[in-house]
């Protein structure tokens, strides 16, 4: 009942622990999906933020830019002094004039840092001063602006400017360094808006917004695959330009109230081209290989499968420490058997021994023949209890691991000759017929001559024992060209065993049903050590036998 009960509880703590890791299983993958989303969404957040600052900083440069134009190189024009500091996003810089008769004025600014008039570039032939920008070639405008009047107001915080003249004849064009822009501000903008290590896992691209969308910085692959795009490259429009202009007033910056805007000398367009959209570029960014969601979507299944391997390597240690509990506590009711086999073994030939001993040290045993038959008897039980203790030793020495079997060259037939005569005359005394049936070609094997001798010790002991009704043994050996293998054991013609026992009488303290109720003696190491001895030439041992016609054991043994 104990050990019945001992292996339902244990079945049972196995069975919970089983729906524990399921359910934990279960919760690990609803958890690595919301994590997953959350980690895909401040990815998302992460790269928006950095576009933002991108964005941000290019359009202040581009702002400095375009105000250093209307202050700096509109005094240097106007005074005839050199211009210095351009902005290096500024590749070449026109300053463009249009006279009341329609015809364009050009000058351009030289390496000396002047002015100097030029023929009309092609692209510029159609460059109005209206406009903020040009998208082809990629170029800059600033318009030239001249405060005009103002008046205090009653309050010291607010000014009135009465006039404010735009002129709409004269602009600056900016032509931008492209290559100024690819090779060094944007990879300086990338790297301080998202990070130095951002180029190792994202794609970046420049394209202009306009139907082309060639990318004239990057993979040109990215806008078709891009995770993020951001608008960039925003213009400010007229009154953010005059905001600037208005430093120039006397008393700092102030609250402005603008009452009146004038165009002079304004042909064409009257009215400031205000670009206040998104941009006139765009970043695009595209994580590499795959799309961003796609990447923390197959993370996080790379992560679940790992947790689930964990989950099911702990399920198959609970298995093995289940398995392990199992074959200890057989192991331990063998030995428990073992010793109680063993000890009643050891009990009889000791009794005996004692008893004989007894007998003739007090002089009850008279005569030579008393003598001699006391003589045989005492001879007898201490061989049978030095059987014993030799197959236990045998067992321990083989299954500790600290004896290896040689690897000698064996004459088989040598071992079963000496086998057979060191059990001749006690099978002769038990009336045993003995055959040696051995083959001529039988060839010598690799391995431990002892240990061989010790499985045919036992295979002749125990056709001894269980053959009592034929009294017939007989030994065989022959080899198996084809199977390269030698095949040697003993068979008898005892009671024969049956097949329900016929594995398990192998096992080590295992003794068949039979052997039990006929109280035959033996400690059930017998056939173990059998089995060992053939495993530990790389064979085995195979049972043939049917109930009332006795048993053949044979050891398989490469050649």
């Amino acid at each position: 009942m104990g050990r019945s009960f001992g292996s339902r509880t244990l079945l049972a703590i196995c069975g919970a622990m089983v729906l524990l890791l399921a359910s934990l299983a279960i919760v690990q993958y609803r958890w690595s999906t919301r994590v997953a989303a959350a980690d895909a969404q401040r990815e998302k957040e992460h790269l928006d933020s950095g576009a933002a600052l991108f964005a941000s900083e290019f359009n202040g440069i581009a702002a400095q830019a375009q105000a250093f134009l209307q202050s700096t190189a509109w005094a240097a024009l106007q005074s005839g002094d050199r211009l210095t500091g351009v902005p290096k996003l500024i590749g070449e810089l026109y300053y463009l004039e249009l006279e009341p008769q329609g015809t364009r004025n050009t000058r351009r600014l030289t390496e000396e840092g002047l002015f100097a008039p030029v023929a009309l570039p092609e692209w510029i032939a159609k460059v109005h001063c209206a406009e903020l920008a040009v998208e082809q070639p990629p170029a800059l405008l600033a318009p030239i602006f001249d405060t005009g009047t103002s008046e205090r107001s009653g309050t010291a915080e607010l000014r009135v400017l009465k006039t404010f003249r735009w002129r709409s004849d004269r602009c600056f064009v900016a032509r931008i360094d492209q290559t100024y822009l690819r090779e060094t501000l944007v990879p300086r903008l990338i790297s301080q808006s998202f990070g130095a290590t951002a180029a190792a896992e994202y794609d970046f691209a420049v394209v202009p917004l306009s139907a082309s969308r060639d990318a004239f910085y990057g993979d040109p692959s990215v806008p078709t695959r891009a995770d993020l795009r951001k608008p960039f490259f925003s213009i400010p429009g007229p009154l953010a330009l005059l905001n600037r202009r208005l430093d120039g007033i006397p008393g700092g910056r102030q609250s402005v109230y603008v009452q009146h805007v004038e165009t002079v000398r304004g042909q064409g367009r009257t009215t400031l081209a205000n670009v206040l959209g998104p941009g006139l570029w765009e970043l695009d960014v595209a994580h590499k290989g795959l799309p961003l969601t796609a990447a923390f979507e197959q993370r996080r299944q790379r992560d679940w499968l790992l947790s689930l391997g964990v989950e099911f390597l702990l399920l198959a240690a609970i298995g093995f420490l289940v398995i392990g509990a199992r074959r200890m506590q057989q192991l331990a009711e063998q030995k428990m058997q073992f010793i109680a086999g063993v000890s009643h073994e050891l009990r009889t030939p000791v009794s005996a021994i004692s008893m004989l001993s007894r007998n003739q040290a007090d002089g009850l045993i008279a005569g030579p023949e008393r003598v001699k038959q006391y003589g045989e008897l005492i001879h007898q039980q201490s061989r049978r209890l030095n059987e014993m203790v030799e197959q236990t030793l045998q067992y321990a020495g083989i299954h500790s691991g600290l004896r290896r079997p040689a690897k000698d060259r064996v004459d088989l037939r040598e071992v079963i000759e000496q086998a057979v005569e060191a059990r001749r005359e006690e099978l002769a005394r038990g009336g045993f017929q003995v055959e040696i049936a051995l083959s001529p070609d039988l060839p010598a094997v690799s391995g431990d001559a002892k240990l061989l001798r010790t499985a045919l010790d036992n295979l002749l002991s125990n056709a001894e024992k269980y053959g009592d009704g034929g009294r017939w043994i007989r030994v065989k050996a022959r080899y198996l060209a084809q199977e390269k293998e030698v095949q040697t054991g003993a068979e008898e013609r005892g009671a024969g065993i049956a097949p329900a026992a016929q594995e398990e009488i192998f096992g080590p303290f295992r003794r068949g049903p039979a052997a039990l109720d006929a109280q035959i003696p033996g400690s059930g190491l017998g056939l173990s050590l059998v089995r060992s001895a053939a495993e530990a030439h790389r064979g085995s041992v195979t049972l043939v036998s049917e109930p009332g016609r006795g048993s053949t054991f044979t050891l398989h043994l490469p050649a």
